[in-house]
């Protein structure tokens, strides 16, 4: 498959909206290739593991060399564009390269299996002099997607659930057997390619790979139109989802991000290993206080998971837990299509079973979720409200007679969320935005008082209509005091709601707190700034959530 062809697909599947439209493009170009080279498409499109071989700065700072280019003036082109490698291309555009022979045939098997992954082992001067050779000879339609594939950034509306509602009508086979095939890592190859075709169905493919995650929706209130026995509760905890699966001896971990994570939590490889029986486990991977029986923040999980080998000191000081929620799969038997009740009954049985072995205790590190039993919804909506003291999230509602699935299915489970807590702060600076959002000041930081001082706690890009966006930049733009690069500094007068789920004290921030999930919920046009929160403010939510 030649980059030319690919990058014809690249235009057309970026150029319609219509998901049918999407899948037909794709189903024809599949028919239309080879399989190492659908292989390769795969592999672009769906961007699961897609290699970096060189950063965007190194592409700025490449052109600014060979082109005599000043630095600030590609920057100042960023700022309008938001991507290295669309700026770099449109560069390029520019430059006469009509005198030099055209590729016209480039293959992509071959400019990713070879000659990019071949940069790394070159000294600057040589990795400068491929890159360059290749620009000077692509056909300009080729450029953006050469840059985009070098930089790591090739990024397209096409989801994996695209590629695989595409191949599955290719073929006309069930489309959870190709969501099922493409979890994982997929490695562009012939072979690769040949068994996500496949129409026989081997039993073997599920020794290694997880199902695909049944997941939750938002609230809706026209639930409260049921009885409240139709539905299971459980508390919604902030962990990693986890598929643990334990086949044929061998036990693996995935995440619902389709990575296998068993380097990162060897102790609870070890432990599982241990049961004789065979199971695929469906829960929250969490740190643990075992003393107070509850989970720590996320951000003690996050010194976990990053470790491909965390030591044994790492391991005593951020201790996990594995809480089951489901048992999809026990002894070779898939039991997915059983009512989620049954499918319960099933789980504390077996789990009773492996808890009461004497050889070996996994209770220390595994456990089932605890049901919850309110009376009634006003019931339902005060285990909600208590969730913070036991630090969950909330609820997670579940129709006792619904079957795992894959995807967000409606009318199935429910994330019942504790409402955010929020402060009003006040806008200190503002950055560019990037893709959709280049050109406009789009990512904010806020600050709270401090005595007479104002103290950054949180930054963020989410919240604002367009229509408000495009207003707040023409005020940036007119107030700021100093600018830092891509940064701005800003006059102290504008005052948001910021929204965000969780807090909780930080060394590493000046203002000694840390929120997750920031957000703004609403610009606060009706304040001045001295209406705005205190960092005290701040203090007083962790003590009414302690």
């Amino acid at each position: 498959m030649s980059l030319k062809k690919f990058s014809v697909l690249f235009e057309d599947l970026d150029s319609s909206n219509s998901t049918n439209n999407k899948i037909e493009i794709l189903k024809t170009y599949f028919l239309s290739n080879k399989p190492i080279d659908n292989s390769w498409a795969i592999y672009l499109l769906t961007g699961k593991s897609n290699k970096r071989f060189v950063s965007g700065k190194y592409l700025k700072n490449l052109y600014s060399k060979i082109y005599k280019y000043p630095p600030w003036l590609i920057d100042t082109c960023y700022l309008k564009v938001g991507d290295s490698a669309e700026v770099i291309t449109l560069l390029l555009k520019n430059e006469n390269r009509a005198n030099k022979k055209k590729l016209n045939n480039i293959s992509l098997n071959y400019l990713l299996s070879e000659t990019l992954p071949e940069l790394s082992k070159l000294n600057e001067e040589d990795k400068n002099l491929v890159i360059k050779k290749i620009w000077e000879t692509l056909p300009e339609e080729n450029l953006l997607v050469f840059n985009k594939i070098l930089t790591g950034t090739f990024r397209i509306g096409v989801s994996v659930g695209l590629i695989t509602r595409s191949i599955a009508k290719l073929i006309n086979i069930d489309e959870e057997i190709i969501s099922h095939r493409l979890m994982g890592d997929f490695k562009p190859s012939i072979d690769s390619y040949n068994f996500l075709v496949n129409k026989n169905i081997n039993l073997e493919e599920l020794n290694s790979k997880p199902f695909p995650f049944l997941l939750a929706n938002t609230f809706e209130e026209k639930i409260f139109k049921h009885s409240i026995n139709d539905f299971q509760f459980e508390w919604k905890y902030d962990g990693i989802r986890i598929q643990l699966i334990k086949r044929s001896g061998n036990v693996s971990l995935w995440t619902r991000g389709q990575e296998l994570v068993n380097e990162s939590f060897p102790e609870l490889v070890e432990k599982m290993s241990t049961i004789k029986d065979d199971f695929v486990l469906d829960g929250e991977l969490l740190v643990w206080n075992f003393k107070e029986k509850i989970a720590l923040d996320f951000t003690s999980l996050q010194k976990r998971i990053n470790r491909k080998s965390p030591t044994r000191s790492i391991q005593i000081k951020y201790p996990i837990i594995f809480i089951a929620y489901d048992l999809l799969e026990i002894n070779g038997s898939d039991i997915r299509e059983i009512k989620l009740e049954n499918r319960r009954i099933k789980l504390e049985k077996y789990f009773s079973k492996w808890q009461n072995r004497t050889d070996n205790n996994i209770s220390d590190i595994f456990k089932i979720c605890d049901l919850i039993y309110p009376k009634d919804w006003k019931d339902a909506l005060i285990y909600k409200e208590k969730s913070r003291k036991n630090n969950t999230e909330g609820l997670i509602i579940k129709k006792k007679d619904s079957i795992y699935t894959s995807g967000r299915k409606k009318g199935i489970w429910w994330k019942y969320k504790v409402d955010p807590m929020q402060l009003d702060a006040i806008l200190i600076y503002a950055k560019g935005g990037s893709g959709r959002r280049a050109g406009l000041y789009t990512d904010y930081s806020f600050a709270l008082w401090k005595d007479q001082e104002l103290i950054k706690f949180a930054s963020a890009y989410s919240g604002l209509t367009d229509i408000e966006i495009k207003e707040l930049d023409k005020w940036i733009r007119k107030n700021t005091i100093e600018r830092f690069g891509p940064v701005r500094s800003l006059k102290p007068e504008m005052v948001f709601e910021i929204s965000f789920d969780k807090i909780q004290i930080s060394k590493r921030h000046k203002s000694g707190i840390a929120v997750r999930f920031p957000r703004i919920t609403k610009w606060r046009k009706d304040k001045k700034i001295k209406d705005a929160d205190r960092i005290e403010n701040a203090y007083e939510l962790m003590k009414i959530i302690s």
